[in-house]
């Protein structure tokens, strides 16, 4: 919120009868953490200063136990009441983000800003757009989810002589636990009565816009035949938009707690139906406030020559970006054809079965041309994400990567011999292997991405993977189990 500094935080709180102050950050992998400040604690100082509260070993992927000490100072713009959902109990509550710092040892006591720190990963990555004489990025992210009445999982591991006895059971009901009424992949656009989760829809998007001050553009029921929602907010800059989607994640949790349901960022529940992504459309714009997405004199599709080597940059480093923009091994479970999901690395006009689609929408009009990047799920670190796509696409802008020619027919519909010739390759078809690619191909995040933060990134990814690659499903036990 513009205009906010310490004085009228302090001012605000007082007035409002805050009673609890909640302090938000994300771990390297986004999932939101949150330490609650009594009001009365609240001061001047430590807004400036930072809160002392944080052991950075606590959190995965973070610090090591001998240099935990970190402060997290609060982004005062981002101070917003919490709606009342947030507390049972009737206090008043609000939060702000914070930016981590970690407390030197050095004679001259300088703190440096965490590099473990998201926010303060895709701040680094803003700051190399004047490099290239831009002054911001626009993001347009479409956040879809589901949202179910229960889920049911449990996991069991025995380890008895060396010998592991593994189980595992998951229900995910329809909404409402009612008899499904549609077919799989026909749920898109339902209304009432059959699309039972408007109305929580529609309180998730007026506390947006009451509360947090985020333009909600639309919010319908998505394809998949029962729960499956999308909320698209309008465009705005690279931080704003990251706190943004953060925000509406965790605020449709609570929501459909309240409701006695479970909402998911989960890409793929349901075998059979559709999954949910997070689609981001971007557009690179200067100081003057030209957007240099936009060329006249391409007739049929309005695009530069600089944003095509932005794209060339993205799709030259699809596969690494896959371990960012697609971080679970349920990712996978997504990507794969007869979906509405991307498979290859490629890009059109228009054209829905790419990884990179130029909108026809505004085709002439300067403010509204973009790409849309539709490979990642909202599953990903959003932070990251940004970070990641810009780094990319700036690299391709810098080595003036050519991305061919955009593809004209349904990419899934091609034969292998038409994608060699057209030199489209595929993205990765597990967390494991993009994670290599990652590994392999990183130095265009240098300088952006610390080197000690993507190592603990992959490593702990690839644990997982590893956990996963281990662990019985149902699916194997009911399939093999009589062999």
């Amino acid at each position: 919120m513009a205009g906010q500094n310490y004085k009228t935080i302090i001012q605000k709180i007082k007035k409002e009868k805050i009673d609890y102050v909640e302090l938000w950050f994300v771990d390297i992998f986004g999932e939101l953490h949150s330490l609650g400040i009594p009001s009365y604690c609240v001061t001047e100082h430590n807004l400036q200063n930072g809160f002392d509260k944080l052991d950075s070993s606590s959190i995965r992927g973070f610090g090591s136990i001998n240099e935990s000490d970190i402060s997290l100072v609060p982004d005062v713009s981002t101070f917003r009441i919490l709606p009342p959902d947030y507390d049972v109990g009737n206090r008043k509550n609000a939060r702000m983000f914070v930016d981590m710092y970690q407390r030197s040892t050095n004679s001259n006591g300088m703190n440096l800003r965490y590099d473990r720190d998201s926010r303060g990963v895709l701040l680094k990555a803003n700051g190399e757009l004047p490099k290239y004489g831009l002054s911001k990025v626009l993001w347009g992210p479409e956040i879809e989810f589901f949202v179910f009445d229960k889920s049911y999982a449990t996991s069991a591991l025995n380890a008895v002589s060396g010998m592991a006895d593994s189980t595992f059971e998951s229900e995910l009901s329809k909404a409402n636990d009612r008899i499904v009424t549609r077919r799989f992949k026909a749920g898109y656009y339902q209304a009432e009565p059959i699309d039972a989760l408007s109305e929580l829809r529609k309180d998730i998007c007026d506390d947006l816009r009451k509360y947090f001050g985020v333009k909600v553009e639309a919010q319908h029921h998505e394809v998949a035949t029962e729960g499956q929602c999308e909320i698209n907010i309008e465009y705005g800059e690279t931080m704003e938009i990251a706190d943004d989607v953060v925000t509406i994640k965790n605020l449709t949790k609570v929501k459909a707690e309240r409701k006695n349901k479970m909402a998911t960022f989960m890409p793929k529940p349901i075998y059979g139906d559709n999954a949910s992504a997070m689609h981001m459309h971007q557009s690179l714009w200067t100081m003057g406030g030209s957007n240099v997405m936009y060329d006249p004199s391409d007739k049929k599709s309005g695009l530069s020559q600089l944003a095509r080597y932005y794209i060339g940059g993205i799709l030259e480093h699809a596969g690494a970006l896959c371990a960012i923009s697609n971080p679970t091994t349920n990712s996978y479970k997504r990507l794969v054809p007869g979906y509405e999901a991307p498979v290859y690395a490629c890009w059109g006009v228009g054209n829905r079965s790419t990884a990179v689609r130029v909108p026809l929408s505004g085709k002439n009009n300067a403010k509204r041309k973009r790409i849309e990047y539709r490979v990642p799920d909202s599953a990903a670190n959003v932070y990251l994400l940004e970070a990641a796509l810009m780094m990319a696409g700036l690299d391709g802008v810098r080595r003036k990567i050519d991305p061919g020619e955009p593809v004209q027919g349904n990419v899934y519909h091609l034969t292998p011999a038409q994608r060699r010739e057209l030199k489209i390759r595929p993205l990765p078809s597990s967390l494991k292997e993009s994670l290599e690619f990652l590994q392999s191909d990183n130095k265009f995040l240098d300088g952006v991405f610390a080197k000690g933060f993507l190592d603990s990134y992959i490593s702990i990814k690839h644990d997982e993977y590893d956990e996963f690659a281990q662990m019985p499903t149902s699916w194997e036990v009911f399939t093999y189990s009589r062999i």
